[in-house]
């Protein structure tokens, strides 16, 4: 513990989610900056529409429909932002572990889009619910997926599979990427002096939390083409 009050898991967590929130916001902002552009450009539609005059009330009205439906755009890339950017819940609930997921693959499409790779979901269980720390548990999934970015061919696909396996979720990314520096990965407080990079952060922090809820990591090299990863974590029955 330290002066601030924080434990060391909590400095792993504030230290992945500014490596991910850093890495991250200018391609979510990559999408209010798009929803702005079809508000003008349904706002200039409606402006020349008026100024034509002649009663052409149905293409006034659908000047005013396209800049509806373009504030309704930019209201939500913005509250997906802040959610995402901001969250900082500290205590455990029900978590869909698939709508996590998603809501993780949606934050990062942006991010994987700009080496052209493509982020699939494919849900052998529905309705997989963990008791955790949604904010937490999140930060872990985006750490890893971005690992798994860094790591995919570019214009490939990354694969991602959400299962209900025994008294477990499982999420598998189809990239072994970041298992080896989890493991491999020194304590911060067995080693104070040794510098980490930020991806050793993200992954330290994913151990950590993984390790503390009854989670696990496994991976397998013979999937190909780059090997699976996979996270356990207990699953919740009564979700």
């Amino acid at each position: 513990m330290n002066d601030l009050g924080l434990s060391l898991t909590d400095l792993y967590e504030a230290a992945a989610r500014a490596t991910i929130n850093e890495r991250c916001a200018p391609a979510f902002l990559h999408d209010v900056r798009g929803s702005l552009q079809a508000l003008f450009g349904a706002l200039e539609l409606l402006g020349r529409s008026a100024r034509a005059g002649g009663g052409d009330l149905a293409r006034v009205e659908k000047a005013c429909d396209l800049a509806r439906r373009a504030i309704s755009r930019h209201e939500k890339s913005t509250i997906d932002t802040l959610q995402v950017l901001t969250s900082q819940q500290t205590m455990a609930t029900a978590v869909e572990i698939g709508a996590l997921t998603r809501d993780v693959v949606h934050f990062l499409r942006n991010d994987a889009g700009n080496r052209a790779i493509r982020i699939t979901v494919a849900a052998n269980s529905e309705d997989v619910y963990v008791w955790a720390d949604r904010a937490k548990l999140q930060t872990v999934l985006a750490g890893l997926l971005t690992a798994a970015i860094d790591e995919a061919p570019a214009g490939g696909e990354l694969p991602v599979t959400i299962d209900h396996v025994r008294d477990e979720a499982a999420v598998s990314i189809g990239s072994h990427a970041g298992y080896d520096e989890i493991h491999a990965a020194p304590d911060l407080m067995g080693c104070p002096t040794l510098r980490f990079q930020p991806k050793e952060l993200t992954l330290l922090f994913a151990r950590e939390f993984l390790t503390a809820n009854g989670g696990r990591l496994t991976v397998d090299h013979n999937v190909q083409p780059q090997g699976s990863l996979t996270i356990y974590y207990p699953a919740h029955r009564s979700g």
